[in-house]
C-alpha cells in the first residue's frame, strides 16, 4: 500500500504531459461561428433577394399583360393599355421601384413594355426589370 491509501488522504491523479499542439482548441467555437453565421446570414439575404427579383418580374409581366389585353380591343382608346398597365401596378403595391411603362400601337399590334428597378435589400445592389407583352389588335371578321 502506498502511503495515501494508509492515511486516508485523496489520491491526486497525475496529469500527463500534452503537447500545445494536441491541447484542444479551447476559444475556437466563437470564432467559428462568426465566420459561419455570417456567411449564412449573407445567404439568408441573397434568398430573400432572389424572391424579391423574381416577384418584380411577375409584377413587371402581369401589368405588361394587363396593358396588351386592355389595348387589344376593337377600337380602344390609345391611352388604354398604358392605364390597365398603370391600374394594375397601383393596387399590385411597391414591388417594383421606377416603374415605366411603354406602349406602341400599330395597326395590326400592340405592345407593352415595364421597366422598374426590383426592391433590394443588399446595399449597393440594383435589379432592372424589363418585361414585354405583346398581342394582335381585334378584328372584326
Amino acid at each position: 500500500m502506498t502511503s495515501a491509501a494508509r492515511t486516508g488522504a485523496p489520491r491526486h491523479r497525475q496529469r500527463r504531459w500534452i503537447p500545445p499542439w494536441l491541447r484542444g482548441d479551447r476559444g475556437s467555437s466563437p470564432v467559428e461561428f462568426a465566420i459561419v453565421a455570417s456567411a449564412m446570414i449573407l445567404i439568408a439575404f441573397a434568398v430573400v433577394q432572389v424572391g424579391l427579383v423574381f416577384y418584380a418580374r411577375s409584377l413587371a409581366l402581369a401589368a405588361a399583360t394587363q396593358g396588351v389585353n386592355a389595348g387589344r380591343g376593337f377600337n380602344a382608346p390609345a391611352g388604354t393599355a398604358d392605364a390597365a398597365a398603370r391600374g394594375f401596378l397601383d393596387q399590385a403595391g411597391d414591388g417594383l421601384a421606377d416603374q415605366n411603362i411603354s406602349v406602341i400601337r400599330t395597326t395590326t399590334d400592340v405592345r407593352v413594355t415595364v421597366t422598374g428597378v426590383a426592391i433590394s435589400v443588399l446595399p449597393g445592389v440594383t435589379f432592372r426589370i424589363n418585361q414585354t407583352a405583346h398581342g394582335s389588335i381585334e378584328q372584326p371578321t
